[in-house]
C-alpha cells in the first residue's frame, strides 16, 4: 500500500482525474449535466466531490474539444474570503476579472486565434506588460488581506454585456458552440450579500454562448431578487444515497483507484471497512481520512477511529466555525446541542428497540422558526446533516422537510460501532423518521435569535483566522510534517509561502512542491471560507 491517500481533487493532475473516477449512475448524470448547455447549481457539503466532478467534466470536454466544440473554463472563487473590505463594487469587479482572466488563458491554451477587433480586445486591455490590467486587479484584491494600502481604481474591468459579447466573438472566430464556465466555491456560505451578487451575475451571464455551472455548499440560499432556482438553473445534489445497492461497491472502488493494495485486506475485513464507508455517509474525503487512520485495517482500529472522529473531531470542526464567524456562534452552538441532546439519543433509542427497521432521518415541520432552519443548514454544510425532500407528510398529515443524520454520529454512540453499524445499515429505512413539530420545546432556546446580524459582508475575523496555527489545516500527515520542517507555523504564513519555499523541504522536488503548495493553499482557503 502507498504511504498516503489523497483527500482532495487539488492533489490530482488532469491526467490522474479520470483514472480516479468511480462513476455511479448519479455521478454520470451530474457530469453529463455539467457538460451540457443548461445552467447547473451543484450542491454538496465539504468533501463529497463537487470539485472532483467539475474537473472530470472539464477534462472530458477538453479531450472532446475537436468533436464537440465546447470550451471548458474552470474558475475557483475560493479566494473570495481574502478580499478585505469586500464592498459590492470590489466583489463584482473581482468576479468579472477572475472569469475574464481564466477565459483568456483557456482560449490561449487551446491555441485559438482571437479576433483583434472584437470585444476580446476590450477585456484583454492594451497593456504591453507581462501582467494585464485585469490580472493586476485580480491580484490586488486577492492580496488585500495583507493589509497593504491599494488603489480602489477598478477601471478596466468589463461589465457583463462586454464579457458576453467577447465570448460570442470567441465562439464565432474559433468555431465553438459555447463556453462551459465551471465556477467552484461559487457562493460564500457565511456572507449572504456575496451569495446574492454571485447568483445575480450567474443569471446575467446566461446566453446561447455561455453555460454557467456553479458548485455551492448547502448553506448558500440567498439568491437575490433576479435569480429564481426553478427557472434559472437545474439544482443537483452530490450527496451519495447510502440506500442504493451499489453504494458499498462504489466506496470500495474509490479506495482501490488510489491504492489497489487495499483490495485484499478489505476483502478480509469487509465488515469493518463497510462500517467506515457507511459512517462517512457518502463523503469520500471522510472515508479516506478515517481509513488512513484505521490502517492497518482491523476491527479494533475501526472502532477506535469511529468513536474518536464522530464523537469528537466532526463536532470540533463544526464548533470551530464559531471562531471564524462569531455572528453565527449561537446558531452553531444550538445546532450541536440540538443534535447531541435531542436527535442522536432519540435515533439511537429507536434503533436499539426496533429489530426490524432502523432509521437515521429526522423530520422538521415547515413552520419551524426560520432560525432553526438556518442552524440546520450549517449542520448540512459541516456534513452532519443532509437535507432531503421538502413537502414530506408525517404524523397527522403535517408537512415538513426530511433530513438524513450522518450515520457515523450514530455508530459512535454504540459500545461496538461495527456491530451496531452493521445492524443499522442492513435494516435502514427512509420512511422512519424522528419528528420535530413547529413548536418543539428544543426550538425555544433559539427562536428569538435575530438573523439580521448575519448580513455583514465585511470579513472582520479574517486577520484572526490568518493568525491561527497551521496545525488546523486539513492536509495529510506528510504535508503537516513538511509545513513544520519549513517553519510555516500559521495559516497566513502557509498562504504567503511560494513554490520556492516548498522546494526547500527534504525529498521534495519541483513537481511535488507545486502539488504540496496547491493542496496547502486549497486547505487554507477552505479553512478561511469556513
Amino acid at each position: 500500500m502507498s504511504s498516503e491517500l489523497f483527500f482532495r481533487s487539488e492533489d490530482l493532475t488532469q491526467e490522474e482525474v479520470l483514472t480516479h473516477l468511480v462513476e455511479t449512475d448519479s455521478d454520470r448524470k451530474i457530469v453529463d449535466s455539467l457538460k451540457g448547455r443548461s445552467p447547473v447549481i451543484l450542491r454538496g457539503s465539504r468533501g463529497v466531490g463537487k470539485s472532483f466532478l467539475m474537473r472530470v467534466a472539464e477534462v472530458q470536454l477538453s479531450h472532446a474539444l475537436k468533436e464537440q466544440r465546447v470550451l471548458p473554463v474552470y474558475v475557483t472563487f475560493a479566494r473570495a474570503s481574502l478580499i478585505a473590505k469586500p464592498t459590492p463594487e470590489r466583489f463584482q469587479a473581482w468576479m468579472l476579472a477572475k472569469i475574464c482572466n481564466r477565459l483568456i488563458r483557456a482560449a490561449a491554451s487551446f491555441g485559438f486565434t482571437l479576433p483583434a477587433g472584437s470585444s476580446i480586445k476590450a477585456i484583454r486591455g492594451t497593456s504591453s506588460s507581462n501582467i494585464s490590467r485585469l490580472e493586476a486587479i485580480e491580484a490586488q484584491l486577492e492580496e488585500s488581506w495583507k493589509g497593504v494600502e491599494s488603489s480602489d481604481d477598478l477601471t478596466g474591468v468589463p461589465d457583463v454585456d462586454v464579457l458576453k459579447d467577447a465570448v460570442e466573438d470567441l465562439c464565432d472566430a474559433a468555431n465553438l458552440r459555447r463556453v462551459n464556465l465551471f465556477i467552484d466555491e461559487a457562493a460564500h456560505v457565511f456572507i449572504p450579500e456575496q451569495q446574492r451578487q454571485f447568483f445575480t451575475l450567474m443569471r446575467d451571464l446566461r446566453s446561447p454562448y455561455i453555460a454557467v455551472k456553479a458548485a455551492v455548499y448547502p448553506g448558500a440560499t440567498a439568491f437575490g431578487e433576479s435569480f429564481q432556482m426553478t427557472h434559472d438553473a437545474t439544482e443537483m445534489s452530490v450527496d451519495r444515497p447510502i440506500v442504493e445497492d451499489d453504494y458499498a461497491r462504489s466506496m470500495r472502488e474509490i479506495v482501490y483507484k488510489q491504492d489497489d493494495g487495499y483490495r485484499k485486506i478489505i476483502a478480509r475485513e469487509g465488515e469493518a471497512f463497510d462500517t467506515l464507508a457507511f459512517a462517512a455517509t457518502g463523503n469520500p474525503r471522510i472515508l479516506l481520512k478515517t481509513l488512513s487512520r484505521s490502517t492497518p485495517l482491523n476491527r479494533r482500529r475501526v472502532q477506535e477511529v469511529v468513536k474518536s472522529y464522530y464523537r469528537e473531531e466532526i463536532w470540533s470542526e463544526h464548533s470551530k466555525l464559531a471562531e471564524r464567524y462569531p455572528g453565527h456562534r449561537q446558531l452553531i452552538d444550538w445546532g450541536r446541542s440540538f443534535m447531541e441532546g435531542n436527535v442522536l439519543p432519540a435515533l439511537f433509542e429507536r434503533n436499539e428497540g426496533r429489530p426490524h427497521e432502523t432509521s437515521s432521518h429526522i423530520w422538521i415541520h415547515r413552520d419551524a422558526p426560520e432560525v432553526v432552519r438556518e442552524a440546520l443548514r450549517l449542520l448540512c454544510y459541516s456534513g452532519i446533516l443532509q437535507e432531503g425532500v421538502s413537502g414530506i407528510r408525517a404524523t397527522r398529515s403535517e408537512i415538513g422537510t426530511r433530513y438524513m443524520v450522518n450515520l457515523g454520529c450514530q455508530f459512535a454512540l454504540a459500545k461496538d460501532p461495527v456491530v451496531y453499524g452493521t445492524e443499522v445499515r442492513r435494516l435502514l429505512s427512509i420512511k422512519r423518521m424522528v419528528e420535530f413539530g413547529a413548536n418543539h420545546p428544543a426550538f425555544r432556546a433559539i427562536q428569538n435569535f435575530s438573523l439580521d446580524g448575519l448580513e455583514s459582508s465585511n470579513n472582520e475575523a479574517l486577520r484572526a483566522r490568518l493568525e491561527a496555527p497551521a496545525s488546523k489545516l486539513d492536509v495529510t500527515q506528510f504535508q503537516h510534517k513538511k509545513l513544520g520542517e519549513l517553519g510555516l507555523k500559521t495559516i497566513g504564513q502557509v498562504l504567503a509561502a511560494g513554490e520556492d519555499t516548498f522546494k526547500k523541504a527534504h525529498y521534495v522536488g519541483p513537481t511535488r512542491a507545486r502539488q504540496m503548495r496547491n493542496a496547502a493553499v486549497a486547505a487554507v482557503l477552505e479553512y478561511l471560507s469556513g
